[in-house]
C-alpha cells in the first residue's frame, strides 16, 4: 500500500491522531467536508456521506474506507463517545 495515491503529506497532521466516530452535521460556515485521503464528501446530500471519522475538534474527516486501510499505519486513537 506504499504507492496507494491516497497518501499524500497525511502523516504531518494525521499520525497517532485521536479520531471519533461520528455523524456528519452541516454548519453555518460549513456545509460539507472531504475524506482527507480519497475526497469522497461528506454532506446532508442525497449523495454525500454520512457519517465516518473525525478528528476530536470535527476539523479533518476520514471515510470508513479510509479508515480501514490506514488505522493501523496511523496508529490513531479511537474515543467513544
Amino acid at each position: 500500500m506504499q504507492d496507494d495515491w491516497r497518501l499524500t503529506n497525511q502523516m504531518k497532521y494525521l499520525f497517532r491522531a485521536t479520531l471519533k466516530k461520528a455523524n456528519f452535521m452541516e454548519s453555518v460556515t460549513n456545509d460539507h467536508k472531504h475524506c482527507e485521503f480519497c475526497w469522497d464528501k461528506f454532506g446532508e446530500g442525497k449523495n454525500s456521506l454520512k457519517s465516518g471519522y473525525c478528528t476530536i475538534d470535527g476539523y479533518r474527516w476520514i471515510c470508513d474506507e479510509c479508515f480501514r486501510d490506514f488505522h493501523e499505519r496511523f496508529e490513531w486513537q479511537l474515543v467513544h463517545k
